[in-house]
């Protein structure tokens, strides 16, 4: 992070990510295709926030399990120079 002094101008990039695992696994997925094809190559990403989390339900008349996670987060990234 940076310092407390510093006022450091920010983009913020809101992505959507899943997992067939966990919400962990949605948020780890998510961040590492951050870099991927030629997006955002112009930005250090330097932290994120979960703003939601949601998924949906396997109901099997005996059990309920979670079945499918998904987060949406907010990844701040500064400019390189």
């Amino acid at each position: 992070m940076h310092g407390s002094k510093e006022n450091v101008h920010q983009d913020v990039i809101r992505i959507i990510a899943s997992s067939d695992n966990s919400f962990d696994d949605a948020v780890k997925q998510g961040i590492k295709e951050l870099k991927k094809g030629k997006f955002h190559q112009d930005l250090k990403f330097v932290s994120y926030e979960v703003v939601q989390l949601q998924g949906t339900i396997k109901d099997t008349e005996k059990s309920c399990e979670a079945e499918f996670y998904q987060v949406v987060l907010d990844v701040a990234g500064v400019h390189k120079h």
